[in-house]
């Protein structure tokens, strides 16, 4: 485990709210081509850039988000890697949560999710390591039990890659 492996808190954290305002806006087209893995790579890129700037804007709600270079690169890399994947991190989101309509599950611990399976398959971060960012996460952002729900999935999206 590399020492950067514990920094990168601030990127799962901006990919996971960049997934999330996708649920909370009114921005359909966006999440749609988002979801259906067809909005193109420079597109992505716009969006994410144009989120970033709103992201470290302080305002009443949020007087210091920040993201440095490393952790912006990372959170691109999630979530062009969300994106790509977003079929089959759906069905395993779906298959470990026995849910046959992911709208099912509340749109923060969706999010979580979907970031959370993405670094599980395709990135080569400790599984330990991931699935605490996460539960972490989701104690911060989701409902009382979030944590408890994002640890179970992960942990059993994990045991699918083995």
């Amino acid at each position: 485990m590399t020492s950067t492996d514990h920094n990168k808190t601030p990127g799962r954290e901006f990919a996971v709210k960049f997934l999330f305002q996708l649920f909370i806006k009114q921005n359909q087209d966006l999440k749609e081509s988002f979801l259906s893995s067809s909005i193109s790579s420079e597109e992505l890129e716009e969006r994410i850039s144009d989120f970033k700037e709103s992201y470290v804007a302080p305002d009443d709600e949020h007087t210091n988000n920040q993201i440095d270079d490393g952790n912006f690169f990372f959170a691109n890399k999630l979530l062009k890697g969300v994106s790509q994947h977003m079929g089959r991190l759906e069905e395993l989101i779906k298959a470990t949560t026995n849910r046959e309509n992911l709208n099912q599950i509340d749109h923060v611990e969706r999010c979580i999710l979907m970031v959370g399976a993405e670094e599980l398959f395709y990135f080569d971060t400790p599984y330990q390591v991931v699935i605490n960012e996460l539960v972490q996460l989701a104690k911060v952002y989701g409902g009382e039990n979030s944590g408890r729900f994002i640890n179970g999935v992960l942990d059993g999206i994990r045991g699918k890659k083995e």
